[in-house]
């Protein structure tokens, strides 16, 4: 037991349910380890033939997050199943003075995430794989936060650009990567140009090589870090070398980390032949 009163990070896969063990694991854990900053849940899919053991899990797993002092992260991955039941999501409640940072991975919708509105330090936001839940999300979040990640194969703008506008110039962090496509993407950097005063960090991946985003990553005052990798499918065989010029000429003066993959390889002593920033 005095193991378990050191553990600060926790991460729970349910991948072969013996409810039995389980739970007494769970409660053992509830009981003794209350010091975990950061919690981590994992559900692998096909885990729940009995509704009934399934409730058994939820309610320990909602007796742990309650039983913590000061839980900090929380990380959501797969959560299909859990966000059925009441009672499981809003129980970070209980944890609204401390949590600063929560990830939602490949999750269903649950009205319960409304119960982030109340965390006074909440200020990280990292959505994977839930292109489909994102637009009822973006509505009932109010919270500003200073963090946002959001990583899938397809990116639709406008519920992002709606956290956009909830966070204002509170937001400093910003990840946008798609493993195929943006829907709606000048919709997308025109919303980021609105709200980008206080950024210092930028990473973002499958966005095309346009003429507005080099003016708009120009426009940043305080970007501190950005990693950039583009698609140029869609430019003529001259074009690209004079977006690189024009890119390299107006890089941020206070760039102090720069990551561009190998995108643009061979266009690379073009960007660095013209390239201001330090």
């Amino acid at each position: 037991m005095q193991f378990f009163s050191q553990i600060q990070d926790l991460s729970l896969h349910i991948i072969n349910l013996n409810v039995e063990s389980i739970t007494t694991l769970l409660r053992a854990l509830a009981k003794n380890a209350t010091k975990i900053r950061t919690l981590k849940f994992r559900e692998y899919p096909n885990n729940h033939d009995n509704d009934n053991d399934m409730l058994q899990l939820i309610h320990s797993f909602i007796y742990i997050i309650k039983s913590q002092e000061q839980l900090r992260i929380i990380s959501l991955v797969g959560v299909k199943y859990f966000t059925k039941f009441h009672g499981f999501i809003s129980a970070l409640e209980s944890q609204k003075c401390s949590l600063q940072e929560v990830r939602i991975d490949d999750c269903d919708f649950s009205a319960e995430l409304e119960v982030l509105n109340n965390c006074k330090n909440f200020e990280t936001l990292r959505i994977m794989y839930c292109n489909q839940i994102l637009s009822k999300l973006s509505k009932i979040l109010d919270y500003k936060i200073s963090a946002l990640e959001l990583t899938d194969y397809l990116i639709d703008a406008q519920p992002i650009a709606l956290i956009l506008k909830k966070s204002g110039i509170l937001l400093r962090r910003l990840s946008l990567e798609s493993d195929l496509e943006i829907n709606e993407e000048p919709l997308l950097l025109e919303a980021i140009k609105s709200f980008r005063p206080n950024i210092t960090s930028l990473r973002i991946r499958n966005f095309a090589f346009s003429t507005q985003l080099i003016e708009l990553i120009g426009n940043f005052q305080k970007l501190q870090i950005l990693s950039l990798w583009c698609n140029m499918n869609d430019i003529s065989i001259e074009e690209p070398k004079i977006r690189i010029i024009q890119f390299s000429e107006r890089l941020p003066l206070t760039l102090q980390y720069f990551c561009l993959g190998h995108w643009l390889g061979k266009y690379m002593d073009i960007l660095l032949n013209h390239c201001n920033a330090p």
